[in-house]
Protein backbone atom coordinates (compact mmCIF):
# COMPACT_ATOMS: atom_id res chain seq x y z
CA UNK A 1 0.00 0.00 0.00
CA UNK A 2 1.41 3.65 -0.95
CA UNK A 3 1.77 5.82 1.74
CA UNK A 4 2.45 9.54 1.12
CA UNK A 5 5.84 10.63 3.22
CA UNK A 6 4.81 14.15 3.38
CA UNK A 7 1.19 14.38 4.91
CA UNK A 8 -1.49 17.81 4.99
CA UNK A 9 -0.80 18.55 8.40
CA UNK A 10 2.57 19.32 8.14
CA UNK A 11 2.36 21.98 5.59
CA UNK A 12 -0.16 22.90 2.77
CA UNK A 13 0.43 20.56 -0.08
CA UNK A 14 -0.67 22.63 -2.56
CA UNK A 15 1.64 22.88 -5.68
CA UNK A 16 2.85 25.80 -7.18
CA UNK A 17 0.63 27.47 -9.81
CA UNK A 18 1.42 29.32 -12.61
CA UNK A 19 0.68 32.44 -12.02
CA UNK A 20 3.03 35.02 -10.03
CA UNK A 21 2.58 35.40 -6.12
CA UNK A 22 0.28 38.19 -4.91
CA UNK A 23 2.04 40.84 -3.03
CA UNK A 24 -0.89 40.83 -0.79
CA UNK A 25 -0.41 37.79 0.09
CA UNK A 26 2.96 39.09 1.96
CA UNK A 27 5.40 41.51 1.94
CA UNK A 28 8.08 41.83 -0.33
CA UNK A 29 11.24 40.78 1.40
CA UNK A 30 13.71 40.29 -1.51
CA UNK A 31 13.57 42.02 -5.15
CA UNK A 32 15.93 40.70 -8.03
CA UNK A 33 16.29 42.86 -11.11
CA UNK A 34 18.55 42.26 -14.09
CA UNK A 35 20.68 39.82 -12.74
CA UNK A 36 23.57 38.56 -13.97
CA UNK A 37 26.68 36.42 -13.43
CA UNK A 38 29.51 35.61 -15.53
CA UNK A 39 32.68 33.52 -14.09
CA UNK A 40 35.94 34.39 -16.11
CA UNK A 41 38.80 30.82 -15.78
CA UNK A 42 41.79 32.56 -15.77
CA UNK A 43 43.79 28.84 -16.38
CA UNK A 44 42.12 28.55 -19.28
CA UNK A 45 42.64 31.09 -21.76
CA UNK A 46 40.51 33.98 -19.63
CA UNK A 47 37.66 32.27 -20.85
CA UNK A 48 34.31 33.58 -20.10
CA UNK A 49 30.98 31.20 -18.81
CA UNK A 50 27.43 33.02 -18.37
CA UNK A 51 25.84 31.12 -15.36
CA UNK A 52 22.15 33.98 -15.78
CA UNK A 53 21.41 37.37 -17.50
CA UNK A 54 18.68 39.34 -17.00
CA UNK A 55 17.23 37.18 -14.33
CA UNK A 56 14.33 38.93 -11.86
CA UNK A 57 12.38 37.93 -9.21
CA UNK A 58 10.63 38.58 -6.35
CA UNK A 59 10.14 36.82 -2.68
CA UNK A 60 7.32 37.22 -0.25
CA UNK A 61 7.19 37.21 3.42
CA UNK A 62 5.31 33.82 4.67
CA UNK A 63 5.91 32.08 1.54
CA UNK A 64 8.53 29.43 -0.09
CA UNK A 65 9.89 30.13 -3.83
CA UNK A 66 11.59 26.95 -5.07
CA UNK A 67 14.38 27.65 -7.50
CA UNK A 68 14.23 24.62 -10.41
CA UNK A 69 15.98 23.43 -13.33
CA UNK A 70 18.45 21.14 -14.16
CA UNK A 71 22.36 20.80 -12.85
CA UNK A 72 24.13 23.09 -13.86
CA UNK A 73 21.53 25.71 -14.87
CA UNK A 74 22.77 28.42 -12.19
CA UNK A 75 20.50 27.44 -9.03
CA UNK A 76 23.36 27.48 -6.50
CA UNK A 77 25.19 30.04 -7.94
CA UNK A 78 21.91 32.06 -8.19
CA UNK A 79 21.86 31.10 -3.95
CA UNK A 80 25.34 32.55 -3.77
CA UNK A 81 24.91 35.27 -5.30
CA UNK A 82 21.63 36.41 -2.76
CA UNK A 83 23.50 35.64 0.14
CA UNK A 84 26.36 37.76 -1.51
CA UNK A 85 28.95 34.72 -1.40
CA UNK A 86 29.49 35.42 -4.96
CA UNK A 87 29.10 38.87 -6.25
CA UNK A 88 26.73 39.43 -9.65
CA UNK A 89 28.55 41.04 -12.39
CA UNK A 90 25.38 43.41 -12.76
CA UNK A 91 21.90 43.94 -11.58
CA UNK A 92 20.22 44.13 -7.85
CA UNK A 93 19.78 42.21 -5.06
CA UNK A 94 17.20 44.11 -2.67
CA UNK A 95 16.93 42.51 1.07
CA UNK A 96 14.20 44.20 3.20
CA UNK A 97 16.38 45.25 6.11
CA UNK A 98 15.55 47.36 8.96
CA UNK A 99 13.59 50.08 7.65
CA UNK A 100 14.66 49.65 4.47
CA UNK A 101 16.27 47.94 1.41
CA UNK A 102 20.51 46.29 1.30
CA UNK A 103 21.33 45.75 -1.81
CA UNK A 104 23.16 43.17 -1.23
CA UNK A 105 25.39 43.80 -5.02
CA UNK A 106 26.57 46.88 -4.08
CA UNK A 107 26.45 46.91 -0.41
CA UNK A 108 29.94 47.23 1.39
CA UNK A 109 31.05 43.97 3.44
CA UNK A 110 30.10 45.44 7.17
CA UNK A 111 25.96 46.13 5.87
CA UNK A 112 26.65 42.56 4.06
CA UNK A 113 27.15 41.05 7.16
CA UNK A 114 24.97 43.05 9.29
CA UNK A 115 22.25 41.78 6.78
CA UNK A 116 23.40 38.02 7.23
CA UNK A 117 23.43 38.38 10.78
CA UNK A 118 19.72 40.21 11.36
CA UNK A 119 18.03 39.57 8.39
CA UNK A 120 18.93 36.83 6.38
CA UNK A 121 19.89 32.75 7.24
CA UNK A 122 21.34 30.39 4.79
CA UNK A 123 21.41 26.74 5.28
CA UNK A 124 24.35 25.40 2.55
CA UNK A 125 24.83 21.84 2.00
CA UNK A 126 27.65 21.66 3.57
CA UNK A 127 28.56 22.33 7.45
CA UNK A 128 31.46 24.68 8.24
CA UNK A 129 32.31 25.52 12.08
CA UNK A 130 34.81 26.15 14.26
CA UNK A 131 36.77 22.78 15.21
CA UNK A 132 36.21 20.92 18.35
CA UNK A 133 32.86 23.23 19.16
CA UNK A 134 30.09 20.49 20.77
CA UNK A 135 27.64 19.80 18.12
CA UNK A 136 24.89 21.41 21.22
CA UNK A 137 26.92 24.37 21.48
CA UNK A 138 27.24 25.18 17.81
CA UNK A 139 23.56 25.33 17.49
CA UNK A 140 22.81 27.50 20.45
CA UNK A 141 25.41 29.57 19.48
CA UNK A 142 23.29 30.76 16.54
CA UNK A 143 21.40 32.24 19.64
CA UNK A 144 23.86 33.04 22.38
CA UNK A 145 25.49 35.75 19.59
CA UNK A 146 22.60 37.98 19.12
CA UNK A 147 22.59 38.15 23.41
CA UNK A 148 20.61 34.73 24.77
CA UNK A 149 21.67 32.85 27.89
CA UNK A 150 23.67 30.29 27.09
CA UNK A 151 21.22 28.27 29.27
CA UNK A 152 18.30 28.52 27.56
CA UNK A 153 20.26 28.62 23.24
CA UNK A 154 20.94 25.16 24.62
CA UNK A 155 17.86 24.27 25.69
CA UNK A 156 16.32 25.32 22.37
CA UNK A 157 19.39 23.69 20.49
CA UNK A 158 18.37 20.55 21.97
CA UNK A 159 14.54 20.59 21.03
CA UNK A 160 15.75 21.14 17.53
CA UNK A 161 18.61 18.25 17.47
CA UNK A 162 16.16 16.07 19.25
CA UNK A 163 13.43 16.47 16.58
CA UNK A 164 16.31 15.74 13.92
CA UNK A 165 17.25 12.51 15.45
CA UNK A 166 20.31 13.50 16.48
CA UNK A 167 21.33 11.14 19.08
CA UNK A 168 21.65 13.06 22.31
CA UNK A 169 25.28 10.94 23.10
CA UNK A 170 26.03 13.30 20.02
CA UNK A 171 25.49 16.41 21.40
CA UNK A 172 28.66 17.39 23.37
CA UNK A 173 30.34 15.97 20.49
CA UNK A 174 32.15 18.32 17.61
CA UNK A 175 30.16 16.85 14.36
CA UNK A 176 33.78 16.91 12.56
CA UNK A 177 33.41 12.86 12.32
CA UNK A 178 29.31 12.81 12.30
CA UNK A 179 28.36 11.09 9.31
CA UNK A 180 26.79 13.03 6.00
CA UNK A 181 23.55 13.00 7.05
CA UNK A 182 24.00 13.49 10.59
CA UNK A 183 26.29 17.09 9.50
CA UNK A 184 22.97 18.26 7.32
CA UNK A 185 20.54 17.95 10.04
CA UNK A 186 23.31 19.66 12.22
CA UNK A 187 23.38 22.31 9.41
CA UNK A 188 19.84 22.53 9.76
CA UNK A 189 19.54 22.90 12.92
CA UNK A 190 21.61 25.85 13.34
CA UNK A 191 19.13 27.75 10.59
CA UNK A 192 15.77 27.35 12.02
CA UNK A 193 17.00 28.20 15.42
CA UNK A 194 16.07 31.76 15.23
CA UNK A 195 13.85 33.49 13.16
CA UNK A 196 15.23 34.59 9.63
CA UNK A 197 12.72 37.10 7.62
CA UNK A 198 14.87 35.92 4.61
CA UNK A 199 15.42 32.40 4.84
CA UNK A 200 18.13 30.24 1.78
CA UNK A 201 17.68 27.03 1.64
CA UNK A 202 20.47 25.14 -0.27
CA UNK A 203 19.18 21.39 -1.27
CA UNK A 204 18.37 21.19 2.72
CA UNK A 205 16.88 17.37 2.36
CA UNK A 206 19.68 15.88 -0.38
CA UNK A 207 21.32 13.70 2.49
CA UNK A 208 18.33 12.74 4.82
CA UNK A 209 15.68 10.07 4.86
CA UNK A 210 12.23 9.99 4.75
CA UNK A 211 11.72 10.61 8.60
CA UNK A 212 13.98 13.54 8.76
CA UNK A 213 12.76 14.94 5.09
CA UNK A 214 8.85 15.36 6.96
CA UNK A 215 10.37 17.02 9.94
CA UNK A 216 12.13 19.78 7.41
CA UNK A 217 8.92 20.16 5.54
CA UNK A 218 7.18 20.81 8.98
CA UNK A 219 10.59 23.24 9.94
CA UNK A 220 9.61 25.31 6.73
CA UNK A 221 6.34 25.43 7.08
CA UNK A 222 6.56 27.19 10.69
CA UNK A 223 9.29 29.49 9.09
CA UNK A 224 6.33 30.11 6.78
CA UNK A 225 4.16 31.13 9.88
CA UNK A 226 6.20 33.03 11.08
CA UNK A 227 6.55 35.29 8.18
CA UNK A 228 9.93 33.97 6.57
CA UNK A 229 10.54 34.45 2.99
CA UNK A 230 12.03 30.94 2.20
CA UNK A 231 13.80 30.75 -0.95
CA UNK A 232 15.20 26.86 -1.57
CA UNK A 233 17.01 24.26 -3.79
CA UNK A 234 14.85 21.01 -3.75
CA UNK A 235 16.03 18.36 -6.18
CA UNK A 236 12.97 15.58 -3.97
CA UNK A 237 9.93 16.25 -6.03
CA UNK A 238 7.82 15.49 -2.88
CA UNK A 239 9.52 17.46 -0.57
CA UNK A 240 9.50 20.31 -3.30
CA UNK A 241 5.60 20.17 -4.03
CA UNK A 242 4.77 19.81 -0.70
CA UNK A 243 6.80 23.49 0.66
CA UNK A 244 6.96 25.57 -2.77
CA UNK A 245 4.19 28.64 -3.27
CA UNK A 246 5.98 29.21 -6.40
CA UNK A 247 8.53 27.86 -8.31
CA UNK A 248 11.17 29.87 -10.69
CA UNK A 249 12.54 27.47 -13.36
CA UNK A 250 15.74 27.94 -13.92
CA UNK A 251 17.44 27.02 -17.73
CA UNK A 252 20.23 28.18 -19.54
CA UNK A 253 19.61 31.67 -21.36
CA UNK A 254 15.68 30.91 -20.52
CA UNK A 255 14.85 32.05 -16.69
CA UNK A 256 11.33 32.70 -15.84
CA UNK A 257 8.81 32.41 -12.64
CA UNK A 258 5.64 30.56 -12.77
Amino acid sequence: MHQTPFPAPAVSATPATDSKPDSATGQVMLTVRELAKNFTLHAQGGVHIAAFSGLNLEAYAGRCLVLHGPSGAGKSTLMRCLYANYKACSGSILVRHRNGFVDMVTARPRAVLDVRRETMGYVSQFLRVIPRVSTLDIVAGQCTAHGEERSAAREKAAVLLDRLHIPQRLWNLAPATFSGGEQQRVNIARGFIRHSPVLLLDEPTASLDAANKRTVVTLIAEAKARGSAVIGIFHDDEVREAVADAVFHLQPGRNHAS
